[in-house]
């Protein structure tokens, strides 16, 4: 015990006159010492904390450096989100604007619709749309993207939706014609989501790879000259009366986001 008593005296004595010199002064060189010895350390973490921060704030915790951190993440996410969306804008107004020069160019009346849905069917292709009968549009309407490309006709319609079945949907069926020398004709026809093909071309009639298909007008509700497709390949079976075409879209069907309906003038 005397000698712990005699430790503990002993350092309250050195804590004491180390006070005492600090007071007078005579500990003034050796602190002088130590402070140019920590601050170059400490400038360091200050200047450190200014790069850090564009706008020269200085953190005064690690839990303020934390929050500051994640409300920045927070911000260059919104930004990040907000690029997406006008991008998208910027691809609907440019997809819309060649829809509305192709409608006007030709004179046609036509509604306007976004996709809301798609058919999920593995034997079958179609899309459902936010307009229905209340707006006008009525079964085998003509519906189109880009400039006068048609994707499709109209199968069901309700008050406020309709579905549309796309050229590529296995019932889907659109009389049309080839732009080639002989200006054949035949049926386009859907291929269980998978593919377009034209059938029932006259055999001794001459079909080129890259000649384009085209809606005939023969069919009630839509007009002539609608984009179908380009010949990809041709099929021929020797002593058949007919030939096929194996079409290949113009755009891809798994993207379209806006359509219009053309509505045939009364």
């Amino acid at each position: 015990m005397n000698s712990k008593v005699k430790t503990f005296l002993s350092i309250t004595t050195v804590i004491f006159i180390f006070i005492c010199f600090h007071y007078i002064g005579w500990l003034l060189p050796f602190e002088n010492f130590f402070y140019k010895f920590i601050t170059p350390g400490s400038q360091i973490i200050h200047s450190l904390s200014i790069k850090i921060n564009d706008q020269e704030e200085n953190f005064e915790s690690i839990d303020d450096l934390k929050t500051a951190y994640q409300k920045t993440k927070k911000e260059i996410i919104k930004m990040q989100v907000e690029q997406i969306q006008i991008s998208l804008l910027e691809q609907e107004n440019k997809e819309l604007k060649k829809q509305l020069n192709f409608l006007k160019e030709k004179g046609y009346y036509y509604i306007g619709a976004n996709v809301i849905g798609k058919n999920i069917d593995p034997l079958g292709n179609t899309i459902i749309l936010n307009r229905g009968s209340s707006d006008g549009v009525k079964l085998n309407n003509a519906v189109i993207i880009d400039e006068g490309i048609i994707v499709g006709k109209i199968a069901k319609v309700e008050k406020n939706l309709s579905v549309v079945r796309l050229i590529n949907d296995n019932q889907s069926k659109i009389i049309a014609a080839i732009t080639n020398q002989d200006k054949s004709s035949g049926l386009v026809e859907g291929g269980y989501g998978i593919s377009v093909y034209m059938n029932f071309i006259p055999q001794n009639e001459t079909i080129v790879i890259g000649d384009m298909i085209i809606t005939s007008g023969l069919e009630e509700n839509i007009p002539k000259g609608l984009l179908i497709g380009r010949v990809e390949a041709v099929e021929k079976e020797a002593f058949q009366p007919f030939q096929k075409a194996i079409i290949s879209p113009l755009v891809n069907l798994e993207k379209i986001t806006i359509v219009s309906i053309i509505i045939p003038k009364e």
